[in-house]
């Protein structure tokens, strides 16, 4: 299992991704892990080259090839049945989208693939930010159990997508639990969590915000106490991301790779690199854009300042909008 390799299948699909995960890709990622073809696997939503799922799958060297062709065959098949009808503006994002969230990525704009392309792709592991090959095996691992956790929720979501967001809450409070943070660290957490995110918040949701935060935070912050009250969480998701930390601490090659923190980062700065890394690829895979995960971080922010019994940040507002500003005029966007 050692001698295994990752390979990468890149699925173009702007509409109805939620579909795609659950019917189409679930299934056959069942069946070939079933076969042992697959040892583990995962996937991200991404916009590079157009909205599009990165699915990695773990084998056998020697049978890479087919797996990817077998996995390849099942989503195209999936796709031609379930043709994508959302109309999506290809230029407008090529032209305007596209390069600012490259921009901000700090990485070069991706051409652009038609609707329902299906396509292999090289998987380059993020060494500097999950910590060298040591942290990127972690990170690994906790994808593959995210992953899982995920497809099921998805099929559960269906029926009430607007619970997408309650459901990014009470798992990323689970999660941030599971870290070994105490209610006020989570708020701050959060409060951090919410301006790393803000250059992605258009003015017109962000107007919005003390109206919903005044809508959602009886029945969240509800959720949040009954969440605090039954600690240590034994859910799927808290164990996957209490391992996660575990295995970051027992090996000692992973913080001083984490390059990613700067050359002159403590250990605290680091180990906060991966949490946030861990929990956004999670919040990523619900299908929850950067622009929800700022609210969420407001919303959390608020909630975990009343459970912990501080005041929460008054002008976090005004400093959304401040970094944001900022952010945003620090950027050099290149044509594609």
């Amino acid at each position: 299992m050692s001698d295994d390799v990752w390979r990468s299948l890149h699925v173009h699909r702007f509409g109805h991704q939620d579909a795609f995960l659950v019917d189409g890709l679930a299934p056959v990622l069942a069946r070939l892990r079933a076969e042992g073809a697959v040892r583990r696997s995962f996937f991200l939503r991404y916009w590079e080259g157009g909205h599009h799922i990165r699915v990695r799958v773990r084998t056998d060297p020697a049978a890479a090839d087919v797996v990817v062709a077998q996995l390849a065959e099942a989503t195209t098949r999936y796709l031609r049945e379930n043709p994508d009808d959302v109309e999506f503006d290809q230029d407008e994002f090529m032209r305007e989208a596209q390069p600012t969230m490259a921009a901000l990525e700090a990485v070069p704009p991706g051409r652009m693939y038609p609707p329902d392309t299906v396509r292999a792709a090289t998987y380059a592991p993020e060494y500097d930010k999950y910590g060298g090959p040591g942290g990127v095996a972690i990170a690994e691992e906790f994808f593959d159990r995210s992953s899982r956790l995920v497809l099921t929720a998805l099929a559960r979501l269906a029926a009430q997508p607007a619970r997408r967001l309650g459901l990014g809450f009470t798992m990323m409070l689970r999660g941030l639990c599971a870290a070994g943070l105490s209610p006020p660290e989570v708020a701050v957490f959060f409060r951090d969590y919410c301006l790393l995110w803000s250059p992605w918040v258009f003015d017109e949701f962000l107007d919005t915000w003390p109206t919903l935060l005044a809508d959602c935070d009886g029945p969240v912050t509800e959720q949040a106490r009954r969440t605090l009250a039954t600690l240590p969480l034994a859910d799927g998701y808290s164990t996957a991301v209490r391992a996660a930390v575990a295995a970051e601490h027992a090996d000692p090659t992973v913080l001083p790779a984490v390059t990613l923190a700067g050359a002159d980062a403590d250990d605290a700065r680091r180990r906060r690199v991966l949490l946030v890394s861990y929990l956004h690829t999670h919040n990523n895979r619900l299908g929850l854009t950067p622009e929800r995960e700022a609210f969420l971080g407001f919303l959390g922010h608020h909630v975990l300042s009343g459970c912990a019994g501080v005041a929460p940040d008054p002008d976090l507002i005004d400093r959304v909008r401040a970094y944001r500003t900022h952010r945003l005029g620090t950027l050099t966007t290149t044509a594609p």
